[in-house]
């Protein structure tokens, strides 16, 4: 038999590769998707457990505005009770002074008709103003009722409009008109 050479005779033989063995390079991709595959599981893990913090957060902070808006709710219901009871405070302060100004009113005029002959037949108040109308037996009674309203402090600004004579059940009378304001 015949051999033949095929290699040239000055050429360097090369070293064959080494050959692995399957079964290495089969375990060692297996160690490698267990590896990753750990690797993804952990990391999965880990976004729940930050996504569940995340949400008891969210939780916590939901009751809590459910907290404050109940409480928001009772100061707004607090406010408007505290401005209705200011409102009508003010209005019975209001009806406390317009009820005391024609009392007074009232009383300082009948402290200056005390010992003259006069009988008043009307007396209106309007804010500060007063219009006040009576008869009298004598044009010096309305004098000095006048008068008397003068000395007061709680009057200016009087003035006798008119004092005219007239008869009633046969018996001469003067009608007067007066209007004044009241001091303050």
């Amino acid at each position: 038999m015949i051999h033949i050479n095929l290699l040239a005779a000055g050429a360097i033989a090369r070293k064959a590769k080494p050959q692995y063995d399957v079964r290495a390079r089969a375990l060692l991709g297996v160690g490698v998707m267990l590896i990753v595959v750990t690797g993804c599981w952990w990391y999965a893990a880990t976004l729940d457990s930050e996504i569940e913090a995340r949400q008891d957060e969210k939780r916590d902070k939901e009751s809590q505005v459910a907290q404050l808006k109940g409480q928001v709710k009772k100061v707004q219901d607090f406010e408007q009770k505290k401005k209705l009871l200011e409102d009508k405070n003010r209005i019975i302060d209001q009806l406390e002074q317009s009820r005391m100004g024609p009392m007074k009113v009232l009383d300082h005029v009948s402290q200056s008709i005390e010992p003259l002959k006069i009988w008043l037949t009307k007396l209106g108040v309007a804010s500060d103003t007063v219009e006040l109308e009576g008869k009298a037996l004598t044009n010096d009674d309305v004098v000095e009722f006048t008068n008397n309203l003068r000395r007061t402090d709680y009057f200016v600004g009087i003035n006798l409009q008119e004092s005219k004579a007239t008869v009633e059940n046969k018996i001469n009378v003067y009608q007067f008109r007066l209007t004044f304001r009241l001091k303050g």
